[in-house]
């Protein structure tokens, strides 16, 4: 019995670890609603004292330059589609993922991904191939990244607990895998310079 009533207790305690961990304040949900990254006007953004830009919510804005124009543009639609995500927004993910497949010259693992994410409406079929094209694009990242920061994001919960990355141009956790279920859910794993 008393064998039974410590494993009761030791699963309980794991269960309401894993919850904390990724649990929104309270706090959050009174907020109002940020814009998306890729849609910040000059306005929207301010200096810190050492000249870093900044989001409305505080975090750091990351400015990424790449050797050449086509991984640059293939980085902002990237942001859109994870953008379009996290507000759960699965008809502009697609139409970011389209612009994206479009402007690719050559076909390959990101194009194909990105296709067949602009061909589906339900969103969590569209977080999970989400997942595919972030692995896809790490090294096309890597690789043409000149200056600047990208942040590599990860959240633990995503998947049924087996956890997820995503990419991003702000310290600030906006999970695109959970939305608004749990908006600040993650960490910043890496940051790619």
């Amino acid at each position: 019995m008393k064998k039974r009533v410590n494993s009761l207790f030791v699963l309980a305690l794991a269960g309401m670890l894993s919850f904390t961990s990724c649990k929104d304040n309270k706090e959050a949900e009174n907020e109002p609603a940020e814009p998306m990254q890729h849609e910040m006007h000059q306005a929207d953004t301010e200096m810190d004292h050492e000249g870093d830009m900044m989001d409305q919510s505080g975090g750091e804005m990351a400015m990424a330059e790449f050797s050449d124009e086509n991984s640059s543009m293939m980085y902002q639609h990237y942001l859109e589609i994870k953008d379009a995500l996290v507000a759960t927004d699965a008809a502009a993910a697609k139409k970011a993922a389209g612009n994206m497949a479009g402007m690719m010259e050559e076909k390959n693992d990101i194009s194909s991904i990105a296709e067949n994410i602009a061909s589906i409406d339900d969103v969590n079929k569209q977080r999970e191939l989400f997942s595919e094209l972030t692995a896809a694009m790490e090294p096309a990242l890597k690789e043409a990244i000149t200056s600047g920061k990208i942040y590599k994001q990860y959240c633990p919960m995503a998947f049924e607990g087996k956890g997820d990355y995503w990419y991003s141009n702000s310290d600030q956790i906006r999970n695109p895998y959970y939305g608004d279920k749990m908006l600040k859910c993650g960490r910043v794993e890496e940051t790619i310079e």
